[in-house]
């Protein structure tokens, strides 16, 4: 990469920011299409939660936020309820758990608009869950336990077709991304559920000591691509050139990725492709 940045190996005016433009360069190319050496292995897994609908509730007060609660009893299974939300019969709304440990009766919720009188039944259920911590985004449809696809949606077209707070039902048709890693169901489930969810992975900077996860013969693009934003550092008019070589090298790991992914089954009959398109 440095031959290519016309740099010295050592002493150059440059050398600190060559990692950045490697960086950069890294970067660039991995958010230019899901590329399947990106993809999670194993794919990525949670398990929904049962609702809990035998307990009451008591809300003394009313508010934006912080507002007391108190339950019957602390929910089953010495677990929390934070960022559960809880729907008191008799409501059209449901308040998010902001504040709960494990074998307490005392819950903190967030938009209470009114106040619920003791001994209320209530219904308390979970809508969102965390995904993985190097999560980037959603490869393809989330699988349930049965092996039912649950289409990916954006927030907007989730919240627009389907209620806010949702129903119980299961498996969902969709989910949207409404948080960084926390993804959200168009229904929720009333049993514990097992989702498998394949991804993109967002990867750590390089730093030289681990392998790249890029295949070798694709490894020559991100060199261009380094190249470009040294010489964009320097102000070199060169900076064009390796710009316009690192494009087309994206396009062609493009080509070759969707290659790899369809196998050559897919290719009509009597058409060859060679190795790059």
């Amino acid at each position: 990469m440095l031959s290519l940045a016309d740099m010295a190996a050592t002493g150059d005016d440059f050398d600190a920011e060559v990692e950045d433009a490697i960086i950069l360069a890294f970067h660039e190319f991995a958010s230019a299409h899901p590329f399947y050496w990106n993809l999670s292995d194993p794919p990525g897994i949670l398990i929904t939660r049962a609702q809990i609908t035998t307990l009451t509730i008591t809300i003394s007060a009313t508010g934006a936020s912080g507002v007391a609660g108190t339950l019957s009893a602390a929910p089953a299974g010495s677990i929390s309820i934070l960022d559960y939300h809880i729907r008191p019969s008799g409501v059209q709304w449901a308040a998010r758990v902001t504040a709960h440990a494990a074998d307490a009766t005392a819950v903190t919720l967030q938009g209470v608009p009114a106040t619920i009188a003791a001994g209320t039944a209530t219904t308390i259920f979970q809508i969102e869950y965390d995904v993985a911590s190097n999560f980037g985004y959603f490869d393809s449809h989330l699988r349930d336990q049965d092996g039912t696809l649950i289409e990916v949606w954006d927030y907007e077209r989730l919240i627009g077709q389907y209620a806010d707070p949702p129903s119980p039902g299961w498996p969902a048709r969709a989910c949207a991304l409404m948080a960084n890693r926390k993804v959200r169901f168009s229904t929720y489930p009333t049993a514990a559920r097992r989702v498998e969810y394949p991804y993109i992975i967002t990867e750590a900077n390089p730093s030289g000591s681990g392998a790249l996860t890029i295949p070798q013969h694709l490894r020559w693009v991100l060199a261009h691509g380094a190249a470009y934003h040294a010489y964009l550092m320097k102000s070199d008019k060169r900076a064009q050139i390796y710009k316009q070589e690192f494009q087309r090298g994206i396009e062609l790991a493009i080509a070759f990725d969707r290659r790899v992914r369809m196998g050559m089954a897919r290719v009509p009959a009597g058409v060859t492709y060679g190795v790059y398109g």
